[in-house]
C-alpha cells in the first residue's frame, strides 16, 4: 500500500520575516518534516504525533532520496515532553554538490535521486521542549532532468522548439490542479510544447523520462532591493538592460546562472555562452507557504517557462521558450484577483522550465514571509 504525502522540509516557526532565510540552511540530517504521526518503516523509530505535541517517541527520520526527514521542533506547537534541539542547520546542506554561489545567495542539489532510495520518511521523535524556533537559509524543492529532444530518446518539449522573445501566456490554466501541479491548457497549435501527455511529465517523477533531485535556494538580504527584501540570482543581466546596474551591491559574483542539475541525471551537456558545457533541459518545482501581512511583492526574473501560483491562482504566466524575462506580484493590487486577505497563510509555488540553450537564468526578489523551506510531493511505500 501507499500513499502521497507532502513533506515541508525544515518547518519556520519564526515568523519574524524572510530574515531567517539569510544565515543558515537545512542540511540532509537537519531538514525537518512538518508531518507527524506515523511509525517509519525504513530507519525512523516508533514515535508518536510529535509534531502536533504530546509525549512522541524519540525515534529518528527514515531517509528519502539522500534527504534525511526528521520531526520539527513541537517545541513551537507547544507539546508535552522530552526536550526538542535540533541542531542549527549550515549552508551548503551536508552531501549536496554543484555548491554554487551567485549574484544574490548561492544553489546546490542532492546528487542522489529522490527516485532512487525507498523506504518511508520516519515520523516520530521527541515533542516538547522549550518553545523557540526552526529556521534555514534554504528555499528546497524539486529539479527534474530531461533528455534533450535532438537526442534519441529525448522529451519533444526540450530544444526541439523554436526560442522567441515574448512570454507564451496560455500553456497552463489559471488555476493550479487538484495534486498541485499545472494544468495544460491545450494552448493552439505552433507553440512550443507538444502534447498534454508529455507536458504532464515536466513536473512529475516519469521513470525513464526524468530524474528529480532535490535542490536548494540559498536566499539573502538585498538591502538595494528595498526594506525586507530578499533575493535569490542566479542570472545574466536584467530584462530592463545589460549588465547588473541594479545590483551594483552585489556581495557575491557579478554575472551568474542556473544549472543546478551539472554533473547529474541525464547530463545530456551543451554549450552555454558563459563558453562552459552546463545540464540543460530540466524543470524545477518548488512549494512554500507565507502569511500575507500586506505590502508584500514577489519578482521573478528569468528563462525560460516560469508560472507563479499564490492561493492556486496564476499570478505570473511567462511561459514559452524566451529570454529572459520579468514580472512583478503585487499582493495587495491583486488581493482580490488571488482571493486573498491580510493575516492568513497561503500556499506559493513556482514551476520553471529550462527548455532551451544557451542561457539559464533564475531570480526571485521577495518581501513574503515563508513559514516553511519549502515542501516537497514523496511518495510513501
Amino acid at each position: 500500500m501507499r500513499a502521497s504525502e507532502v513533506v515541508g522540509l525544515g518547518l519556520v516557526a519564526s515568523l519574524t520575516g524572510l530574515s531567517v532565510l539569510a544565515g543558515t540552511a537545512c542540511s540532509r540530517g537537519e531538514v525537518q518534516s512538518a508531518t507527524g504521526g506515523s511509525t517509519s518503516t525504513s530507519s525512523g523509530g516508533g514515535g508518536g504525533a510529535s509534531s502536533q505535541g504530546g509525549a512522541g517517541g524519540s525515534g529518528s527520520g527514515g531517509t528519502y532520496g539522500g534527504v534525511t526527514i526528521v520531526p520539527p521542533d513541537a517545541g513551537s506547537f507547544g507539546g508535552a515532553g522530552g526536550s526538542s534541539s535540533p541542531p542549527p542547520p549550515t549552508w551548503p546542506p551536508t552531501g549536496f554538490v554543484n555548491v554554487t554561489n551567485v549574484t544574490y545567495g548561492a544553489y546546490a542539489s542532492d546528487p542522489i535521486p529522490l527516485s532512487s532510495a525507498g523506504g518511508a520518511s520516519g515520523q516520530g521523535g521527541s515533542s516538547g521542549g522549550s518553545s523557540g524556533s526552526s529556521q534555514c537559509a534554504g528555499l528546497f524543492g524539486v529539479v527534474r532532468d530531461f533528455k534533450m529532444g535532438n537526442l534519441s530518446g529525448g522529451h519533444p518539449d526540450f530544444q526541439l522548439p523554436t526560442t522567441g522573445r515574448t512570454a507564451e501566456t496560455g500553456i497552463v490554466t489559471d488555476t493550479l490542479g487538484d495534486d498541485g501541479k499545472p494544468v495544460y491548457a491545450n494552448p493552439p497549435a505552433g507553440g512550443t510544447t507538444s502534447t498534454q501527455a508529455n507536458f504532464d511529465q515536466w513536473y512529475r517523477d516519469v521513470d525513464g523520462v526524468n530524474i528529480p533531485f532535490v535542490v536548494g535556494l540559498h536566499f539573502v538580504a538585498n538591502p538595494s532591493g528595498g526594506n525586507g527584501v530578499v533575493t535569490f540570482a542566479a542570472s545574466l543581466g536584467t530584462s530592463t538592460g545589460t549588465g547588473r546596474n541594479r545590483d551594483a551591491g552585489a556581495p557575491a559574483v557579478a554575472t551568474s546562472s542556473y544549472f543546478p542539475a551539472d554533473g547529474l541525471g541525464w547530463n545530456d551537456t551543451a554549450r552555454a555562452d558563459d563558453g562552459n558545457e552546463h545540464n540543460f533541459a530540466f524543470t524545477t518545482e518548488i512549494h512554500t507557504a507565507f502569511i500575507y501581512n500586506g505590502g508584500e511583492k514577489f519578482t521573478f526574473q528569468g528563462d525560460d517557462d516560469v508560472w507563479v501560483y499564490i492561493n492556486k491562482k496564476l499570478a505570473i504566466d511567462l511561459g514559452g521558450i524566451h529570454q529572459q524575462l520579468q514580472a512583478t506580484v503585487d499582493l495587495d493590487a491583486q488581493a482580490s484577483t488571488l482571493g486573498i486577505s491580510k493575516g492568513n497563510t497561503y500556499d506559493l509555488a513556482v514551476f520553471n522550465a529550462e527548455r532551451h540553450t544557451s542561457q539559464s537564468n533564475f531570480r526571485i526578489d521577495t518581501t513574503l514571509v515563508f513559514i516553511d523551506c519549502g515542501q516537497i510531493p514523496i511518495t510513501i511505500y
